[in-house]
C-alpha cells in the first residue's frame, strides 16, 4: 500500500510519502507519484493507483475553480473537498494549507471522509512504524528541521515494511508570516 506522513511544525507543515506500488504483495512500480504540489495547499494519498489519480485530478479542478473565484483554497475548504473525494474514491488523504491567519495546518482525512486534526499523522501499510517515529518529532522545529526528520521516519519504515520504498517525495508549505 505504501506510507504517507505529515508533520505539522511551527515553520509549516511536511507532507512526506515513497513511490511504490504493490499489487498482490509484489513490487509493481518504484515511480508512483502520491505526494502532490497544487501551489498554495498539498495532499498525501494512499490507496489503489486509480483512486490516487482521480483524487489528484479532481482535487486539482476544484483548486483551480477557487483561483478563478479570486479565492486561494486554504485549509477548511481543502478538507471538506478532500473529505468527500475519498469517501468516493475509498483513498486516505494527508492535507497541508493555509488557515485564515496564514499558518500552515495538517489535516488527515481516513477512507470513509472522516477528517483529524493533529500535529502528526501517518497513512498506509507503515503507519505503525512511522507513528513511532513521529512520536519524538520536535512540533517547534523549523521547516527544514522537519523535513529531514520526515525523510529519516520514512527512511526508517522503508527498513521495516516491505510495501513502503526508499525513494521519497516531500511537500513543503511555510506559514505566512
Amino acid at each position: 500500500m505504501s506510507t504517507v506522513i505529515g508533520i505539522e511544525c511551527t515553520g509549516g507543515v511536511v507532507l512526506a510519502g515513497d513511490r511504490t506500488l504493490t499489487r498482490g504483495g509484489s513490487v509493481a512500480s518504484k515511480s508512483k507519484k502520491r505526494v502532490f504540489d497544487f501551489g498554495s495547499v498539498g495532499a498525501a494519498v494512499v490507496g489503489d493507483a486509480g483512486g490516487i489519480d482521480e483524487f489528484e485530478r479532481r482535487l486539482e479542478k476544484e483548486r483551480r475553480e477557487y483561483e478563478l473565484d479570486g479565492d486561494e483554497l486554504g485549509i477548511d475548504p481543502l478538507e471538506r473537498v478532500a473529505s468527500d473525494l475519498a469517501a468516493e474514491l475509498g483513498v486516505e488523504v494527508l492535507l497541508a494549507g493555509r488557515d485564515d491567519s496564514g499558518d500552515a495546518r495538517l489535516r488527515a482525512v481516513g477512507g470513509d471522509g472522516a477528517a483529524l486534526d493533529d500535529p502528526t499523522a501517518a497513512l498506509g501499510s507503515g503507519a505503525e512504524v512511522a507513528y513511532g517515529g513521529l512520536e519524538g518529532v520536535d512540533v517547534d522545529a523549523s521547516l527544514d528541521e522537519a523535513e529531514a526528520e520526515a525523510r529519516e521516519i520514512m527512511a526508517a519504515v522503508a527498513e521495516r515494511d516491505s510495501e513502503t520504498g526508499e525513494d521519497v517525495d516531500v511537500f513543503r508549505l511555510a506559514s505566512e508570516e
